[in-house]
């Protein structure tokens, strides 16, 4: 909305300079005035002819309600030319003489003869004297009051005539009224309307002239109020998309701290695991070890048993050999050596035996020992791995609390992403349509600107033509009065009633006039090949080459700007389309990957060629 009331108070202030720069223009050409009195204008202008003041139009200043009452009470006066001193007219004159450039009329305020004025009365309809409602400099006070100061100006027709009726005896006043209607002091009446008339008179001008500057510097005033307050909501906008970029950038900081919590999350539990796996391992070795010890102790205490059997067989063996030995010592030798021959092989055999089992059992010890060492060993590493364990469930625990509050962070971020990131959307979307507009109304701006020109070039030249009517008629009729009308400009001559030839209105072309037309054609034919007049319109034909030659030149080279601008323009959107193409571009292939956690995506151009017509797949 800021950039289109921006657009808007720009497009304003280039009506309003574009209407200065016409409305100068036409002041410089003296569009609307006589060929004399443009040739003048032009020579004081250029310092050909001094003492030039102006026209009557550019002396007064008449408010806006009043233009068509005074327009029509001064008439072709409106082109009168004022002058400083009478030498100047002359000279005004006789320049006109030698360039064969026309006829004007000229006020030398040093020598106008200025009639007493007569007082509009104070009454109902009637606005009062025409020289007190309008305002100008003191030194064109003899020309505007010789002009006007017996002019009353009334509301409408009705008032005018209740203001003559009541009028005394004497000079009687000229009235005009706010339609345009106006009573002559003899008793003419002229009024009536015609169509197609637009406020484009010459004082309607001469007042927009002098009021555009005022009005231009406000409208460049809120134009620029206008562009400080775009260039604000821009700066928030482009510090919105920092702010996104950032939180963005932090978010993606966060979703990468995230993974890799996550990552060690998982390695921790893996962790874990292998330790649960381990102890679980070890308690069932423990078990088996249990077992097996147990199993040794019911052996050793087996082979125990079988030692203290071994041994209280090994002493009844001893009695016995004793008791043999002392048979021995009483009975015969032979048997009784054989005999303890025999006792003694079972007692080694038994002491043999013995020592087997002695063997075995210190070999159980000391796998006993062995095993024992290896129980306390794996208590140690199990009572190790618990307070791994206790440490490993208080550290995920802490990383579990972690994750969660990163989670939260992460749907706090992503519910303030989500917002900017539409509004980032409509932003573009809007700048999208805000450039189509701007596209349109540029070519709009730019047939609405032929058009004008075109047309200001055929009122240039329907203005010449008349001229050059009007100066056909004066060289076949002499001094003639033509019919007055509001739409074009024309002086009448000086009521010199003994020269100037009256005219009748003609409504319509009689049928016999083609046929006249003829006959004196074929007549000025029969007279001689030779024109007359060729100089001069040799002249004027070469005049109005020159003028149509510098406004063709002056339209080539404003269309060569336009094509210029419109160049530039054209330059500029496709890098800026192309700028942010890419940027969408690379947005898109990261937003892609961060959304699907891998992957590639891009966008295309359907036509590279041709980015501004170019679709995106």
């Amino acid at each position: 909305a800021a950039e289109t009331e921006r657009q808007e108070a720009d497009r304003a202030l280039d009506r309003l300079q574009t209407r200065q720069d016409m409305l100068q223009r036409l002041q410089r050409e003296g569009a609307g005035y006589g060929g004399g009195v443009r040739a003048v204008l032009q020579a004081g202008s250029s310092q050909r002819l001094s003492g030039i003041v102006g026209t009557v139009a550019s002396q007064v200043r008449v408010p806006a309600g009043l233009d068509k009452a005074i327009e029509t009470a001064l008439g072709g006066a409106l082109q009168n030319v004022i002058t400083s001193r009478w030498d100047d007219a002359a000279a005004a004159i006789e320049m006109l003489k030698e360039q064969r450039s026309g006829r004007a009329t000229f006020l030398p305020l040093d020598r106008l003869n200025v009639q007493p004025a007569i007082a509009a009365p104070q009454r109902r309809g009637l606005l009062g004297n025409a020289v007190d409602l309008i305002e100008y400099e003191p030194a064109v006070e003899a020309a505007v009051q010789q002009l006007l100061n017996r002019v009353w100006v009334a509301e409408d027709l009705p008032a005018a005539r209740a203001a003559l009726d009541d009028f005394g005896g004497g000079a009687r006043p000229t009235l005009v009224t706010l339609d345009g209607e106006i009573i002559r002091p003899g008793g003419a009446v002229t009024g009536g309307n015609e169509g197609g008339r637009g406020d484009d008179s010459l004082l309607a001008r001469e007042r927009e002239l002098r009021e555009l500057p005022a009005q231009i510097s406000a409208a460049s005033g809120e134009a620029g109020r206008k562009a400080e307050a775009c260039a604000a909501l821009t700066a928030d906008i482009e510090r919105q998309r920092l702010e996104t970029t950032r939180q963005q950038q932090t978010l993606a900081d966060l979703v990468r701290q995230d993974r890799l919590l996550r990552t060690q999350i998982e390695d921790l539990r893996r962790q874990v695991d292998r330790g649960v796996q381990a102890r679980r391992w070890r308690s069932e070795q423990i078990e088996l070890t249990e077992a097996e010890q147990r199993t040794l102790d019911e052996r050793e205490a087996s082979l125990l048993g079988e030692i203290d059997a071994a041994q209280a067989a090994e002493a009844t063996a001893g009695e016995a050999l004793e008791a043999i030995g002392a048979r021995v010592a009483a009975a015969g030798a032979d048997a009784l050596l054989q005999e303890l021959a025999n006792r003694r092989a079972a007692a080694a055999e038994a002491q043999g035996h013995l020592r087997s089992q002695q063997a075995l059992a210190d070999s159980t010890a000391r796998n006993l020992q062995s095993i024992a060492d290896q129980i306390r060993h794996k208590e140690q590493q199990i009572a190790g791995l618990g307070g791994e364990i206790e440490t490993l469930g208080v550290r995920v625990t802490a990383l579990g609390e972690q994750e969660d509050g990163l989670s939260r962070q992460i749907d706090a971020l992503q519910q303030r992403i989500n917002p900017l990131e539409q509004e980032l959307a409509r932003l573009e979307a809007e700048q999208g349509q805000f450039e189509q507009q701007e596209r349109s109304l540029q070519h709009s701006l730019r047939q609405e600107e032929s058009t004008w020109n075109h047309a200001v070039l055929q009122l240039q030249r329907s203005e010449d033509a008349l001229h050059q009517l009007r100066g056909e008629i004066e060289e076949d009729l002499g001094l003639v009065t033509l019919e007055e009308s509001e739409e074009v400009a024309y002086q009448p001559p000086l009521p010199w009633d003994t020269i100037v030839e009256q005219l009748p209105v003609i409504d319509s072309v009689p049928e016999s006039m083609e046929g006249e037309v003829r006959e004196m054609r074929a007549r000025l034919a029969r007279l001689s090949n030779v024109n007359p007049d060729a100089p001069r319109e040799y002249e004027e034909a070469a005049e109005r080459y020159e003028f149509l030659f510098t406004q063709s030149e002056d339209l080539e080279a404003a269309s060569a700007d336009l094509q210029k601008v419109i160049k530039e323009l054209d330059d500029r959107m496709e890098i800026e389309l192309r700028r942010t193409y890419d940027a969408v571009g690379k947005e898109f292939t990261r937003f892609f990957q961060k959304l699907f956690n891998g992957g590639t995506a891009h966008l295309e151009l359907t036509d590279p060629e041709n980015i501004s017509q170019s679709g995106v797949e």
